[in-house]
C-alpha cells in the first residue's frame, strides 16, 4: 500500500544524535561476523558431541541385538567418524548461514541514514484510542486507529485506510512521574522514522487533545505483548477482548 502522507525532509540535529547514540551502542559488521565464526565453532563443537553421543549409544544397541560392532574402536568408525564430522559442520554453517540471513545489519542500516541525511515523516488522523495499562508496574500501552489516503491500483484510485498502531508510554512507568512527560494523544500525529533502519524516531501529537480514550487493565502475559512502534493486523473492536480479557 502506497500512502499520500508521508514526505522525506532534511533530519533535524537532535534526530541526527538519537542515531549517533543507537550507533554507537551496535556491533560493528567486523565484531558481527567475529560473533559468526564463534557461534559456528561452537554449534560445530555441540554438533559432533551429540552425534558422538548418539553414536555410542546406537552401538550399544546394535550389540545388544547382534553381533556387529560399529563403536568407536570397530573398522567402521574410520567411516563412521569423518562423516559425522562433515554432517555437524555442514549444520553448524548452515545455522549461522541462517542467523546471519535473519538477523539485521542494523549498524549497515543506521550508518546509511545518518549518510542520506533524510528522516521519513508520515501524518495519520487519530480516529480512536484505546489505552492499556499494566497493574504491576503502571506502564502504559496505547494502541491508536489511524487513518490514512491511500493508493491502490492506479494512480487516480484513492481510499481511506484505517490502522492500528501500537506506542508505549515509557515515562509511565517510572518511579516519579513528571506529568509533563507523559504521551497525550490528540487528533492527529506524525510518525518520523530513519527511512533505512526504520528506526522510529518521534511520535508527535497535534491537535485537539483526544478526552474519550478507553481505559483498560492490560492482562496478556508480556511474551505476548505486541512490539512497541509496530502496527497491528486486528479487529479494532476485539481488542480489549485479546489485551484486557
Amino acid at each position: 500500500m502506497l500512502t499520500q502522507n508521508k514526505t522525506l525532509q532534511k533530519i533535524s540535529t537532535i534526530e541526527h544524535k538519537q542515531l549517533t547514540d543507537i550507533l554507537v551502542t551496535l556491533p560493528v559488521p567486523q565484531k558481527r561476523y567475529l560473533k559468526a565464526a564463534l557461534n559456528t565453532a561452537v554449534f560445530w563443537v555441540f554438533s559432533l558431541v551429540a552425534f558422538c553421543i548418539l553414536w555410542f549409544i546406537s552401538s550399544l544397541l546394535v550389540a545388544s541385538f547382534s553381533t556387529l560392532d560399529i563403536g568407536i574402536s570397530s573398522q567402521y568408525a574410520i567411516f563412521i567418524f569423518p562423516t559425522a564430522i562433515v554432517l555437524a559442520a555442514i549444520f553448524a554453517i548452515n545455522s549461522t548461514r541462517k542467523w546471519l540471513a535473519e538477523s539485521d545489519n542494523l549498524y549497515t542500516l543506521v550508518k546509511a541514514d545518518l549518510k542520506a541525511q533524510q528522516v521519513c515523516k508520515a501524518s495519520f488522523k487519530v480516529m480512536g484510542v484505546k489505552c492499556f495499562k499494566e497493574p504491576e508496574h503502571g506502564g502504559v500501552l496505547y494502541c491508536l486507529l489511524l487513518q490514512t489516503n491511500s493508493v491502490t491500483g492506479s494512480s487516480d484510485t484513492q481510499c481511506k485506510a484505517n490502522m492500528i498502531r501500537v506506542i508505549y508510554d515509557y515515562q509511565s512507568q517510572q518511579a516519579k512521574i513528571d506529568p509533563t512527560t507523559l504521551l497525550k494523544p490528540s487528533d492527529n500525529i506524525t510518525i518520523i522514522t530513519a527511512p533505512q533502519s526504520l528506526l522510529v524516531l518521534d511520535n508527535i501529537f497535534e491537535g485537539e487533545r483526544l478526552a474519550d480514550i478507553k481505559h483498560f487493565a492490560l492482562t496478556l502475559p508480556p511474551e505476548k505483548w505486541p512490539n512497541p512502534d509496530s502496527w497491528l493486523d486486528e479487529d479494532w473492536q476485539e481488542l480489549e477482548n485479546s489485551y484486557s480479557a
